[in-house]
């Protein structure tokens, strides 16, 4: 009994790490303000833990979606000033998307969005990152 549960823990533990880098990584992300005339188009925060793409990483990825009546250079330049702190980077990078299907949403001038954080760490014993 005593090495399934050795070998739960080397696996798990560094599992439970990245949920936790996971978890504040999503904490500093929705401290940083909004920008002005923004709100939460939903309060659903999408976060996770994966190896995307080659190599041997945990890729860290936050993503929310709000509602403007700014312009789309407007919420580009608000979250390219951001400086919102990674899992270890001083400063993680942020992509913003808008929907393409129509310009304006049910609600007048709004403007639905999604903006995404990401980082990357090692991978280190995380199963999900190998």
């Amino acid at each position: 009994m005593a090495p399934l549960v050795g070998l739960f823990l080397l696996f798990g533990v560094p599992a439970w790490l990245n949920d936790r880098n996971l978890a504040d990584l999503e904490d500093r992300f929705l401290a940083y303000p909004l920008p002005p005339d923004t709100n939460f188009a939903d309060y659903r925060t999408e976060g996770s833990i994966a190896l995307r793409g080659n190599g041997n990483h945990c890729d860290y990825q936050v993503r929310i979606t709000l509602s403007t009546s700014l312009s789309e250079e407007e919420v580009v330049r608000y979250y390219d000033a951001a400086g919102i702190a990674g899992v270890e980077a001083e400063r993680a990078p942020l992509r913003v998307y808008f929907e393409r299907s129509s310009d304006k949403a049910a609600d007048g001038n709004m403007k639905h969005f999604i903006v995404e954080l990401y980082d990357s760490t090692d991978p280190g014993l995380d199963l999900r990152c190998h």
